[in-house]
């Protein structure tokens, strides 16, 4: 296993398996902040966050210390299982218990819970506990190797990111072409990253992942200065402090996908 600046590859994963866990706090916030936390649950991603935070740097920083990786598996896991659980809620309080259920479906999917989101807290988690596996010298997990499972998880993350970019910028209406790229670009990396984990031998799945990761890695920071830009346009502009954020692009959602995208990019060049 190759190494960047003195780095194993699982080490980097947990360092970006705890940038997403801050990244997510922050979105979940603004989220369930805007609904006024009604329900205590609402407050588990940021436990849950601050686990993933703290677990996924003890174990990069220091992943022989005796109990550290199993730890940082404990709370992988338990993250992953938060957010299946959470999106089942969204969908239960966004969609089944909403006058019209599932008739006025693009309604609620347009202004209620997005389905989708609690899922970054399970693809954080997922990465974590492979992450914190790998570094404890595990060579496999239900009988495939870990950087399969990785890139099984970013494939199918940037998948759920396009279906997400999709509904919200359709209800942007679409009012820059811009707002077309994510949903172009991360199904075509999402196909390039499993196509890469199934073959990883081939030259042309490896050459296709990297160079759409590597897009898909920076079109997310062009996405949070486009993000950053919708909130300066609203009414006041960002001297609204948290009434901007409030009602612009989520800040923190492109991020993420540059995040997924470069677990993507360590997973293909460093595993």
């Amino acid at each position: 296993m190759s190494a960047l600046l003195g780095l194993s590859g699982y080490q980097w994963l947990l360092l970006l398996a705890a940038l997403q866990a801050v990244l997510l706090s922050a979105d979940s916030f603004i989220g369930h902040y805007r609904s006024g936390f009604a329900l205590r649950a609402q407050y588990a991603p940021f436990l849950l966050g601050t686990l993933l935070l703290l677990s996924a740097l003890a174990a990069a920083i220091a992943p022989a210390a005796s109990g550290v990786a199993r730890v940082a598996v404990g709370a992988g896991l338990l993250a992953f299982a938060a957010g299946l659980i959470g999106a089942g809620y969204h969908h239960w309080y966004g969609i089944t218990t909403k006058p019209g259920g599932y008739r006025w479906l693009l309604h609620h999917l347009l202004h209620h819970a997005p389905p989708l989101a609690p899922l970054v807290l399970a693809t954080a988690g997922g990465l974590e506990a492979l992450a914190a596996l790998g570094v404890s010298g595990t060579p496999l997990v239900l009988g495939a190797p870990i950087r399969t499972l990785v890139l099984g998880v970013v494939s199918l993350t940037l998948f759920g990111m396009s279906l997400s970019a999709g509904l919200l910028h359709y209800r942007g209406a679409y009012n820059n072409p811009l707002m077309y790229l994510p949903v172009v670009l991360l199904p075509l990396a999402a196909a390039a990253a499993g196509w890469n984990a199934l073959a990883p031998a081939s030259g042309a799945s490896r050459t296709a992942a990297t160079a759409l990761l590597w897009l898909t890695f920076l079109s997310g920071f062009l996405g949070a200065g486009m993000h950053l830009r919708g909130m300066d346009r609203q009414m006041g502009g960002l001297a609204m402090g948290v009434a901007a954020i409030l009602d612009a692009p989520p800040p923190a959602a492109p991020l993420l996908v540059a995040a997924v995208g470069a677990s993507g990019l360590i997973a293909v060049r460093l595993l």
